[in-house]
């Protein structure tokens, strides 16, 4: 079965896919958008993650990458504000910070100390017992704690909302896997799945760890990979801790919306592998319970695993392809989607426009001879 022709057709049904589509329709309300994608892969990927919104725990120089993570983070309660005012969907974001305990920290603590000043980051040094007041779940192990300015957002309810607003502002949502594609050597026609081909008159590729699959239809070879990482969620009524805690090889994210913690992640090099582990999980837990004692006994709710789409440079491929005309990236976002969303989408809605001011030739799909 064809499709009336789209203007635009996302292919991905994540966030970022989402997240495009919410922007394009608030930017230009008159444009026919569509977004393709088996939600099923959402769960393996936007919905498995932690939420953290910690570009300071992630970089350590201030390059193009910092700066463009730094910015997403400024953006998101304005960007939360919007798709609830649309959606209607609550989406709990925390604006409250992160912890680095020295003890995580080791031999890195005085120069992460000077990366937060040199960048003018928010940033505070807590005494023991500054943390014992503000902090009483973190163990007196941690020594001294370095408070900064980060977030977290329910990444689950973030999902929910960008497909009801996306609906609400009339984007047609196709729960199909894209299987092939019409194309000649220079411009992509449509998109095929089980039941039908969708046209359009451009296409973005934004399907995360899958881009690579689909990318082998299109002739070209992306460069990712799926790096695994198990998680789990487990029950703490009082634990008496509002911040997210980066742990030595570990982390703990409270639940926004809900009781109990989040303790996070394995990085496995191991393809499209959804196997959870109970030994790696009694591991996380462990490992947690090293900065947060009381974690030690607490009852596991769930525990899942999540594919993260990492590139050769683990940067992230976005923009337009340098091999067909009207095909549009947003891929390889690995450890950092969900704290790059706001800041990629309005990054790809401008350079679908024709309005990028500040390019990125870092993330330029061109790089790859995309």
């Amino acid at each position: 079965m064809k499709q009336d022709l789209f203007d635009i057709v996302i292919i991905g049904a994540g966030v970022i896919g989402h997240s495009i589509a919410f922007r394009l329709k608030q930017c230009r309300p008159d444009l026919n958008l569509a977004v393709l994608g088996d939600p099923m892969n959402s769960l393996m990927a936007s919905r498995a993650a932690a939420g953290m919104l910690a570009p300071f725990g992630e970089c350590s120089e201030a390059d193009g990458f910092f700066r463009f993570c730094r910015e997403s983070l400024l953006q998101y309660p304005d960007f939360i504000n919007d798709l609830i005012s649309i959606s209607d969907i609550p989406v709990h974001l925390s604006m409250k910070g992160s912890l680095m305990p020295s003890s995580s920290l080791a031999n890195d603590w005085e120069k992460q100390i000077r990366f937060l000043r040199e960048e003018n980051i928010p940033h505070e040094i807590w005494s023991p017992a500054r943390c014992q007041q503000l902090a009483p779940a973190l163990a007196a192990s941690c020594g001294e704690v370095l408070w900064v300015g980060e977030g977290q957002v329910n990444n689950r309810e973030m999902h929910d909302a960008l497909v009801a607003a996306s609906r609400k502002l009339g984007v047609e949502i196709f729960e199909k896997n894209v299987t092939g594609f019409v194309r000649d050597s220079s411009i992509v026609e449509a998109a095929i799945t089980s039941t039908m081909e969708v046209r359009s008159q451009k296409f973005i590729l934004a399907s995360g760890s899958w881009s690579s699959q689909l990318g082998d239809a299109l002739d070209l070879s992306l460069p990712l990979k799926p790096i695994k990482g198990q998680m789990c969620r487990v029950q703490v009524q009082d634990a008496q801790l509002d911040y997210t805690v980066h742990g030595l090889m570990t982390y703990v994210a409270p639940w926004r919306g809900g009781k109990g913690f989040v303790l996070g992640t394995t990085m496995e090099d191991r393809g499209f592998d959804p196997v959870i582990e109970e030994g790696v999980i009694q591991g996380l837990i462990e490992r947690a319970a090293e900065v947060i004692p009381c974690l030690k006994d607490a009852p596991l709710i769930e525990s899942w695993a999540g594919l993260r789409p990492a590139a050769e440079d683990l940067m992230p491929i976005m923009g337009k392809s340098s091999r067909y005309k009207n095909l549009f990236y947003s891929t390889g976002h690995y450890r950092n989607g969900i704290l790059q969303t706001p800041k990629q989408a309005d990054y790809i809605v401008q350079t679908i426009l024709e309005t990028l001011v500040d390019e990125m030739p870092e993330f330029s799909p061109q790089r790859y001879n995309l």
